[in-house]
């Protein structure tokens, strides 16, 4: 994805080992708030067929961007 020069994320789902669907972890939910801006508004995949927005999992970012 990055090396073609994309950066918005739309929707994204995190499966665990099991093949059940968590949300992603911390780390990755930082990382993917880093690319783009826009991508506070990225629909996350959290539990049984339940969605959140990624600025809803990560709601003090450190930078304030989305204040």
């Amino acid at each position: 994805m990055l090396k073609h020069g994309e950066t918005k994320i739309k929707k994204i789902a995190a499966v665990y080992e099991d093949g059940s669907s968590l949300p992603p972890c911390g780390r990755c939910r930082e990382l993917i708030s880093q690319l783009d801006l826009d991508n506070g508004n990225t629909v996350v995949a959290v539990d049984h067929g339940r969605t959140a927005l990624l600025k809803e999992l990560l709601p003090e970012r450190w930078d304030k961007k989305w204040d």
